[in-house]
Order: structure tokens, then C-alpha cells, then sequence
């Protein structure tokens, strides 16, 4: 009888055991969606770990989806390059999840920079480049957006020789204390070099719009609207080189603009209105006041007093005092420069996910 009961408690001790080991190895498919809490859309490439050591066991597909089979109790964590990672703990009523990606605030240091065809996080690169946010070159009355980066870029010089609207003016970023000549006679420019959505625009040869010639003309750069520009980098070292050949030699620009990833179509209006006034100028003599300027001058200091009038009577510009060379005074400066209104509107629409996006702006200035 003894034995009986003895037997009867180490078969219910087995049982406990065995349905524990059974809820443990239970495991379920949890599926749900990965999404940036910034923007509200569907993160790709978000990896899914779990384990110790964590351990990848998926993936989110370009619209932020994922399915994984894992056990109850179990931990998945989901992170992804510039982005705080997040942690659940599976449960039995978890089978459909939502998770939101945050930025991380302090992960500027983590940035993977580009030189060439190389990848280098900012705290190992050592090249020298620099990055202008969009962000910095908004709500300001400029026609060119190059000169929006002066100031900002160090050892970027730009300055804006043309006032026509898109004027190219001349930027010089590397070698602009050199001086060049070539063969037949004309310096040889030192702009560098623009890519603008990985498309090479050399301003200083013909491209497809504008003047189609060098020189002076409607800079390729000006058509480009700032509130359309996502970031601006600055390559100024010789590793520049290495992806663009001798083209890169005075440096390159690499402009990339916006894209679309929202769902519901944008429309956005943004304009400005603006005056330029001429600044001081310089005062000028002229008329009457600079002839007898001119005609004392030449009292005060010839050899002497019948030298000094028998120059100015053989000189019919000073001696006639009706010449109307010297009594029509003209202020050439108030002629030629003058206050401007100025205007510009830009109207802005896209949309997309990362599939399909799509973006198009109709500026005016």
C-alpha cells in the first residue's frame, strides 16, 4: 500500500514535468509590421533577432511586414541602422504585433560615410567632407542655391559676379590660389564638380539645358528649388578621386533631393517676397565742381602762372566754360543701380512608399 502511494506521487511529478516541458517548446507564428515612428510608414530591412546571443531570425520586406516562428516566452528584438532598438516578449495573445522605430538621437557618430566605393563610419573617416541638411538652406531670398552653402562648407568660396535670376557666378572649393594657363591663352576653371542624384553636371562644359556653352550663363545648379534639396555633401580631399577620376580634382558636390514616401499625395506652397536695395556708394564729382577742380590743380602746381594758363587755354574742355563736357554732370551710379522687388513661389507634390514614389515642383522667380 505504502509502495502504491510512493508510485502514485512520482508519476504525478513526471506529468507536471512533462507539460511543462511542453509549454515551453509550444511556439506560435507571430506576424505583424515594422514602422518608423517619424514618418508613420512601413520600415524594410529591419532585423529580427532573438536567442543569447541575439540571433537574426528574419527580416521586414520593403513595406515593414514580417512572419517568424518563435516560442512562447521568448524575447524579439528589432533594430536597424539609426534606429533605437525594441524588445517584446512573446506572449500567447501576441500573435499580430505593430511595432514603431524611433531615431536614435545620438546615433550622428554612427553614420556610414561614402568615399569612393568604400564604406566608413563618420568616426573612422578621415577624409575631408562635410554634410549641409536641407533643413539649413530653407527661407532664404537667394536666385542661386549654391549660394546658400556659402559660409557653411569651409573653404568653399562663392561669389555671385552675375545678378541675373540663376546667374552661375563663380565657386571655387579647391585650388583657388593656383593659377593655371593652358595652351591657348584662357585660365583654366577651377569649379568643382556637381552630381545631383548621382548624375555628373560640369558647369563649366555644355550640358543639356541652359546655354550649352562655359562661361557665364544660367547655372544647371540655380534650376534645383532649395525647398527640393534633402542634403548637400562636400567632398574637398583627393579621395573624391577615386569615384569620379581627374573630374573630381577641385573637389565634388553631391546634391541629393527628396523623395516621396507618404501614402496620401502632399501638396505644399511655399513663397517669399523680398527687396534689395543698393548700398552706400561712392560720392562722385562732376560738372562744374570737377572742372574747377581739375583747372586749380593745375594753378597750384605748374612751374608757373603763364605755364600753367597756357595749358588750360589750349585745353577748350577747361578753358570754355560752356563745354558741355564738364556741365552736364551725370551720376552714373544712381543710373545703373537701383531697388528691386523680388518674388518666388515654388508648389510642391509627392507622394510614394518605397516602391513607387514620385515628386514634382513648379518653381518661379
Amino acid at each position: 500500500m505504502r509502495l502504491s502511494y510512493l508510485t502514485f506521487i512520482l508519476i504525478l511529478v513526471c506529468s507536471l514535468c512533462n507539460d511543462a516541458n511542453a509549454q515551453n517548446d509550444q511556439t506560435i507564428t507571430v506576424k505583424g509590421r515594422v514602422i518608423d515612428k517619424d514618418v508613420l510608414t512601413g520600415k524594410a530591412n529591419v532585423t529580427i533577432s532573438s536567442g543569447t546571443p541575439p540571433k537574426a531570425i528574419g527580416v521586414t520586406d520593403d513595406n515593414g511586414n514580417f512572419s517568424v516562428n518563435i516560442a512562447l516566452g521568448s524575447r524579439l528584438t528589432f533594430s536597424h541602422a539609426g534606429y533605437s532598438q525594441n524588445f517584446r516578449v512573446i506572449t500567447a495573445s501576441d500573435s499580430t504585433l505593430e511595432v514603431l522605430l524611433e531615431r536614435s538621437a545620438g546615433s550622428s557618430m554612427q553614420e556610414v560615410r561614402v568615399e569612393g566605393y568604400r564604406n566608413k563610419n563618420r568616426d573612422v573617416a578621415t577624409g575631408s567632407s562635410a554634410t549641409v541638411s536641407g533643413k539649413a538652406l530653407q527661407d532664404v531670398p537667394v536666385s542661386n542655391v549654391v549660394e546658400l552653402l556659402q559660409g557653411k562648407v569651409a573653404g568653399l568660396d562663392v561669389q555671385n559676379n552675375n545678378g541675373s535670376p540663376g546667374g552661375m557666378g563663380s565657386i571655387n572649393l579647391r585650388g583657388s590660389s593656383s593659377i593655371s594657363i593652358s595652351s591657348d591663352g584662357f585660365l583654366t576653371p577651377t569649379s568643382p564638380l556637381f552630381v545631383v542624384d548621382g548624375v555628373p553636371i560640369d558647369v563649366n562644359g555644355g550640358y543639356e539645358y541652359g546655354f550649352q556653352s562655359s562661361g557665364p550663363g544660367i547655372s544647371p545648379i540655380a534650376l534645383i528649388p532649395p525647398e527640393d534639396i534633402e542634403k548637400v555633401d562636400v567632398l574637398r580631399d583627393a579621395s573624391a578621386t577615386a569615384q569620379y577620376g581627374s573630374r573630381a580634382a577641385y573637389g565634388v558636390i553631391i546634391i541629393t533631393t527628396k523623395r516621396g514616401l507618404s501614402k496620401t499625395p502632399i501638396v505644399q506652397y511655399s513663397g517669399q517676397f523680398f527687396t534689395k536695395t543698393p548700398p552706400r556708394l561712392r560720392s562722385v564729382v562732376g560738372g562744374l565742381e570737377e572742372r574747377m577742380r581739375r583747372v586749380n590743380a593745375i594753378l597750384e602746381y605748374d612751374s608757373s602762372l603763364a605755364s600753367a594758363m597756357a595749358l588750360i587755354n589750349v585745353n577748350p574742355a577747361l578753358s570754355d566754360s560752356l563745354n558741355p563736357y564738364y556741365n552736364n554732370s551725370t551720376d552714373w551710379q544712381d543710373l545703373f543701380y537701383r531697388t528691386t522687388f523680388n518674388q518666388t513661389h515654388n508648389i510642391q507634390v509627392y507622394g510614394g512608399d518605397r516602391n513607387f514614389n514620385y515628386k514634382t515642383n513648379i518653381g518661379y522667380y
